[in-house]
């Protein structure tokens, strides 16, 4: 094409490639490592300068090695309504990508075909994801061409080692909010067309290693304003007669199913009392004798002796049932989320309550004071993450971490505006310090704050102005029921991968062996100190892959 100049540059799945920069700004990719099976991710990034009115239309070609183990995605960038905290103090250090523009890539968007445009002057980038099938050297050659002329060719050479990703043992959700599906959708809530939704996220969800689900059998009571509600999405039938409880399991069965279908092993049962301090009841609705409506709510004294009654009467079943549907020993049950120590009277009051139920059962709770743990309040406690030094120093049997909105001073996060080794790290972070499950909120929370109506996430990420733009989700509300990822969604599973070749390397040589090549490469890692560039975590990967190798 003449009159044109074009430059392009194959680079990690760990860059955020701005608007108005160029491709050799960002550090090239000529070897990788990976495991067969596993997902291994890289980026094109190419850019045209031309001074025509034509619209020239360009195309992708993928040749050499297992070009039919290739997919691509354009990466499309969003506008952060919220990049930052003021009082962030990442702001203006590597841990913070500070865009003039306040548009950072995010989207990954399915492509129908390999052609596309190049506005002038203006940077692409495209992601491409290899699942290797074989062991051996892997030759990927990536073109851009104007009609029979290629105009950029990029080469990356794949290490594909001869072993597999061990089956994942972190146990790791993110808060699956049904509820928002059938806002976003606008369909009936368990209508067929919600249900072939849910299984949609479900199996994006299962894509991104989540292993466990929020399952509301009551509607969870979570980011609800006090005195409001959310649509009802609970699972349980319930009919009150004359006092007396009965109880209908089967869409929670169909739920159960569900999720085995799409991949998910884990459930996470909803929070039995309302969040921040399990003073009330969650919003219950039932069949009685005036009709179907709610019989307990904010109204509702958690501890109080009408809740205190049906609560005990409904897991009575509910135990039962999970056992009957093999699920029990995969269940984690809640109290109340992000309690304080103010709470922890009225929480150890609320735990009393079911403990006669779950006791022997999995009980976790996200918290920050480890007095909760050191007063037997909570079995399975899951602290945040600048706050895990004090649980760290207890015995505990096993080990959650979690964070959220409040996590920005230094430690992992996967906000938009947050480069992509800070999202990454938390996979060394966890498998260093014996962390066996992860928790997150957000999923797909595409409400505002407290749940007052439906946002467009396409235009707002923060809930507005709630969170940080990127903490209420990992996925965005496609076409047809089905969502599409992000780049922090496929980063963060980067993260699991790096988890489970940790582990697949320490059976090649033991733990210790694996923490000394860790602090080699990355330095004393803790959950506030780690490498500002990917290129440590990059040579952490091509490390433990040559030992699993060995």
């Amino acid at each position: 094409m003449e009159n044109c100049i074009f430059s392009s540059v194959i680079t990690s799945s760990l860059e955020k490639a701005l608007v108005g920069t160029l491709p050799k700004a960002y550090p090239e990719l000529k070897n990788a490592n990976a495991l067969i099976g596993e997902r291994y991710s890289f980026q094109l990034l190419t850019l045209a300068d031309y001074y025509t009115r034509e619209i020239p239309l360009f195309t992708l070609e993928i040749c050499g090695d297992d070009v039919a183990d290739i997919t691509v995605r354009e990466v499309k960038q969003v506008h952060a309504d919220y990049p930052h905290y003021g009082c962030d103090p990442s702001v203006g250090t590597k841990l913070y990508i500070d865009s003039p523009s306040a548009l950072y890539p995010e989207i990954l968007e399915p492509m129908d075909e390999t052609r596309f445009h190049l506005a002038p002057g203006q940077l692409k980038a495209f992601w491409f994801e290899y699942i290797p099938k074989t062991a051996g050297e892997k030759n990927v050659t990536v073109k851009v061409k104007y009609g029979e002329e290629t105009v950029t060719e990029n080469s990356l050479t794949v290490s594909v080692i001869d072993a597999s990703q061990p089956e994942q043992k972190l146990v790791y959700t993110n808060w699956f909010h049904c509820d928002c599906l059938a806002s976003w959708y606008n369909v009936p809530v368990f209508s067929e067309k919600h249900w072939e939704i849910i299984e949609n996220y479900m199996r994006a969800a299962s894509r991104g290693g989540i292993n466990c689900i929020l399952t509301p059998v009551f509607t969870p009571p979570l980011d609800t304003e006090v005195g409001s509600e959310r649509p009802t999405v609970q699972l349980v039938g319930i009919k009150r007669t004359n006092g007396v409880y009965s109880f209908d399991f089967s869409l929670l069965k169909r739920w159960i199913d569900t999720a085995h279908r799409s991949g998910i092993t884990h459930f996470e049962i909803s929070h039995f009392f309302t969040q921040w301090g399990a003073r009330n009841a969650p919003k219950v609705m039932a069949e009685t004798e005036e009709g179907y409506r709610r019989i307990f709510g904010w109204e509702t004294d958690g501890t109080g002796e009408e809740y205190s009654a049906f609560i005990t009467a409904f897991l009575s079943e509910l135990v039962p049932f999970l056992k009957a549907e093999g699920v029990i020993d995969n269940c984690y049950f809640h109290v109340s989320d992000e309690p304080s120590e103010e709470h922890l009277e009225g929480y150890l009051k609320a735990k009393n309550i079911i403990k006669p139920y779950i006791g022997q059962y999995k009980q976790i709770d996200a918290l920050s004071s480890v007095k909760f743990y050191q007063n037997g309040a909570v079995q399975i406690p899951v602290p945040a993450t600048n706050r895990i030094e004090s649980f760290l120093a207890e015995d505990i049997g096993e080990r959650w971490a979690y964070y959220c909105c409040g996590q920005y001073n230094k430690v992992s996060n996967r906000f938009i505006a947050y480069p992509s080794f800070r999202n990454r790290i938390i996979g060394v972070m966890l498998y260093k310090f014996g962390i066996k499950g992860f928790l997150h909120w957000g999923f797909n929370f595409y409400y505002s704050m407290g749940s007052r109506r439906l946002i467009n996430p396409f235009v707002t990420q923060s809930g507005d102005a709630m969170v940080p733009s990127g903490d209420a989700f990992v996925v965005y509300p496609g076409e047809n029921g089905k969502p599409i990822e992000s780049v922090r969604y496929e980063v963060f599973y980067e993260a699991v991968q790096d988890y489970g070749a940790l582990q697949l390397a320490e059976e090649k040589v033991g733990r210790e062996k694996v923490l000394e090549v860790i602090k080699e490469v990355l330095g004393d890692v803790t959950f506030s100190e780690y490498p500002t560039s990917a290129a440590p975590i990059l040579e952490l990967r091509n490390k433990i892959c040559e030992i699993i190798k060995g």
